[in-house]
């Protein structure tokens, strides 16, 4: 499957409201939370924010003709006393019918190049700890992340 994953920009923006509805759609009917609704209206007023900021990144996998299979957030995280710098893998999403066809690791790919761009050494998730995205787990054990604490997972970039 051809795969095309780039820097999200303004023209992006109706696919990525979309995806990220999906994206929190997803996430809480795993939580229990079945039939709940995103405000389709505040994402889309919010997002554009997060496109220009610097140590920001979105990206956006596509087929060659431009149907988005899913996207990812990533974000650098202030360095703290004693602290390597490293990054955040905020959201990640893989339209249900596109997973397991390597589209979420071409993403995490991104999101690791964003990190090195960034001087981070690690890049970071953090799953939910009032319940477990077993689909997720899988996903970031088989891309060698490791556990730190149960919720976190890195991985050395």
């Amino acid at each position: 499957m051809n795969v095309v994953v780039n820097k999200a920009d303004s023209s992006d923006l109706r696919d990525l409201v979309v995806l990220t509805c999906e994206f929190l759609e997803d996430v809480a009917s795993q939580a229990g939370m079945a039939g709940f609704v995103p405000d389709d209206q505040k994402i889309r007023e919010k997002l554009p924010e997060f496109l220009d900021m610097p140590d920001y990144a979105v990206f956006v996998a596509r087929s060659p003709k431009g149907h988005p299979f899913g996207f990812c957030t990533v974000f650098r995280m202030p360095v703290q006393i004693r602290e390597e710098p490293y990054a955040i893998l905020d959201r990640l999403y893989v339209r249900r019918d596109y997973r397991r066809r390597q589209i979420g690791r071409l993403l995490v790919e991104e999101a690791k190049r964003f990190t090195r761009s960034c001087k981070g050494k690690r890049l970071q998730a953090t799953l939910p700890a009032f319940f477990v995205m077993e689909e997720a787990l899988a996903f970031f054990r088989a891309e060698r992340f490791y556990e730190t604490g149960g919720r976190k997972h890195k991985i050395a970039v």
